[in-house]
């Protein structure tokens, strides 16, 4: 990995070049190239671009959740993943919006359509994602926050009394399954929220995960769909995980040209969540992204139409114009998946 590693630092962009030394060659970002590099990263098109949509008060867009620049979730998710620090003067803003929870009078909505009737479900509405952002802009101990997290807690708990999927969902006639009232089965928000935070991690909550989330995965294996939600005579997408992402194999971007990306963003997310490791399951699933990096068939196994996805939602790099770039962007997001999962990537 190491003649990889190297490769990333000098052939790289700002954002690609800091995240490498900032976590997994652990340089202090206090030092003049750090800075320097992080000058460069606030000065890129696309984070200009974002900055550019920040309103007087540090919200980001037009509304709560939705794409980057429209959409605060996405807005910050860009940023934090482009290395810009949380503790940046653009991300205190956002977070002191956040805190302030004002809703009357702003030229932007603080929430997104189907956000209320997801949090009365406890599927991810407004709530939920308001708790993520704030979460990864280092304000855990926020109360909204920490109801969040028990309301995490308890539906990994909750999950263990299900023993197939028709125990929390049921089929209409129309053959669309949706969420039973008041089930607790979890879902990306809460699984995302936990990976995010530490103070939930005691003994007995970290036994849970290792129990709860390979439960989960065993009752959705050979499951067509996800549930979706129903609010009233309505149906709203929440925020489910992805089960499935123990089956997924490089060939699967021939037939789903979104599977590399949707795969490789939830093992990101859930790399972080601790004791992920201990899992048979995930661990792996991890196994299987290494091989895909050392074989680099990460890369040479996509088609067009998967690497145009990973484009879309994955890049960081100011643009593929370079074959430099799309060599960089792919592997990047490979390694820093694995160094936060717990893979030794500097050597």
């Amino acid at each position: 990995m190491g003649d990889l590693l190297e490769f990333l630092l000098q052939n790289g962009g700002s954002s690609i070049e800091y995240r490498v030394r900032r976590e997994i060659l652990h340089e202090d970002r206090a030092s003049s190239h750090m800075v320097a590099l992080q000058n460069e990263i606030l000065s890129r098109p696309k984070v200009r671009k974002i900055l550019a949509a920040q309103h007087d008060d540090g919200w980001i867009g037009n509304e709560l959740h939705g794409v980057y620049v429209q959409g605060l979730d996405s807005s910050v998710s860009y940023l934090l993943g482009s290395g810009v620090e949380r503790d940046s003067p653009p991300m205190k803003r956002v977070a002191q919006a956040l805190l302030a929870d004002e809703t009357q009078g702003k030229p932007y909505r603080t929430t997104f359509r189907g956000g209320d009737a997801l949090d009365r479900g406890g599927r991810g509405g407004n709530k939920a994602v308001r708790a993520g952002v704030l979460a990864d802009l280092g304000e855990e101990d926020n109360a909204l926050v920490q109801d969040e997290l028990k309301t995490a807690i308890t539906y990994l708990r909750d999950s263990l009394s299900y023993n197939t999927v028709d125990d929390f969902s049921v089929t209409n006639k129309r053959g669309i399954r949706y969420y039973k009232e008041n089930a607790h089965f979890p879902g990306a928000n809460h699984i995302g929220l936990l990976s995010a935070t530490q103070s939930w991690r005691t003994t007995e909550n970290m036994e849970l995960v290792k129990t709860s989330l390979p439960h989960c995965m065993k009752i959705m294996r050979g499951q067509n769909v996800s549930p979706t939600f129903k609010s009233g005579s309505h149906f709203v997408a929440p925020f489910n995980f992805n089960w499935y992402l123990g089956d997924f194999r490089i060939e699967d971007v021939n037939p789903d040209s979104y599977a590399l990306v949707w795969w490789l963003r939830s093992l990101y997310g859930l790399s972080t969540l601790g004791g992920i490791m201990d899992i048979p399951e995930f661990r792996k699933t991890y196994d299987y992204l290494y091989q895909l990096v050392v074989s680099k068939d990460i890369l040479t196994e996509q088609n067009d139409q998967s690497l145009k996805r990973f484009r879309e939602v994955l890049s960081i790099e100011d643009s593929w114009r370079s074959e430099k770039s799309v060599i960089c962007d792919v592997f990047f997001h490979g390694m820093i998946t694995l160094h936060r999962a717990g893979y030794d990537m500097s050597r």
